[in-house]
């Protein structure tokens, strides 16, 4: 089972062009990438995003790229037309106004225009295997510190697990007491109520059936047995099930609180309330599951 906070550094190098890619993720319904990539790499995005998203499912993730490269050969190259355009323009304002006529050459190669430059093509494939391995190597180290934390957040909910367990247990115990327990009171209050007149003993049987049925948690506490022994079951078996670990949780909240509505006991009720709060505890570890 994976986290879905962790940080992960990878770094490639080829042809004396370096890359360091940074992964920093934090919970997140979905898959979201937030990718910072100098101008020069802009056009290597979509492959970098292929990348992560072939092994991560959910996550926010903010991605961080260090590019260098060597100084690439540039050609250089005079344009004779500007710099004949500059001069001659010099020598006209120094006719027409006496100025003195101070053109240099290395005046002349500041202008924009009179040195042309080209920048040497951009080996693309080379950079995209360059961005690719870096960020493979990346994700697999976000992977590792993610499946450690995951590891650590699935052993403290299965001890949480055994405490949901156990406190359902507490509640089957109790359970078959209530209608027993209802019966000795209302035959007492009967009893008071008709100062020893005798009653209709079979309207008090059909009175205490009623309410046994009322409260009845049965089904309720089967349910809950199933989706505990359903939880350990994907937290053994698959690694990234946040999404429907999320959904199991909210069916366990959701039994115990008919077994709270339906039990019409204290007892039960004080229960019911330890129970919800280890659920909303196991709530809060799985929004870190991937």
């Amino acid at each position: 089972m994976y986290s879905m906070t962790g940080y992960g550094k990878g770094e490639a190098e080829i042809n004396g062009r370096s890359l360091i890619v940074e992964l920093k993720s934090v919970n997140h319904r979905f898959l979201d990438l937030s990718v910072k990539l100098p101008r020069s790499l802009i056009f290597t995005e979509e492959a970098l995003k292929k990348v992560i998203s072939g092994k991560v499912s959910r996550g926010h993730i903010d991605v961080f790229t260090t590019y260098s490269a060597p100084v690439d050969n540039a050609a250089l190259s005079l344009n004779a037309d500007v710099a004949e355009s500059y001069i001659e323009m010099s020598r006209t304002l120094n006719e027409r106004f006496g100025l003195a006529n101070d053109c240099t050459t290395s005046s002349l190669l500041r202008i924009p225009g009179v040195v042309e430059e080209k920048a040497a093509s951009v080996p693309e494939e080379e950079i995209l295997m360059l961005v690719k391995t870096a960020t493979e190597r990346a994700v697999d180290a976000l992977l590792k510190m993610r499946e450690a934390e995951g590891t650590a957040i699935t052993k403290d909910i299965l001890g949480k697990l055994d405490e949901i367990e156990r406190l359902t247990g507490l509640i089957e115990d109790r359970a078959p007491l209530v209608a027993e327990e209802y019966k000795v009171r209302l035959k007492q209050l009967m009893e008071t109520a008709l100062s020893g007149a005798q009653y209709d003993e079979t309207r008090l049987l059909m009175e205490i059936a009623l309410f046994a049925d009322k409260c009845a948690i049965d089904e309720e506490l089967a349910r809950l047995h199933v989706h505990i022994a359903h939880y350990r079951k994907i937290l053994e078996t698959e690694p990234t099930a946040g999404r429907k670990l999320d959904f199991l949780t909210q069916e366990l909240n959701r039994e115990t609180n008919t077994i709270g509505s339906k039990a019409n006991d204290a007892t039960i009720a004080e229960y019911v309330v330890l129970l919800k709060c280890e659920i909303e505890k196991v709530r809060e570890q799985i929004q870190n599951l991937e």
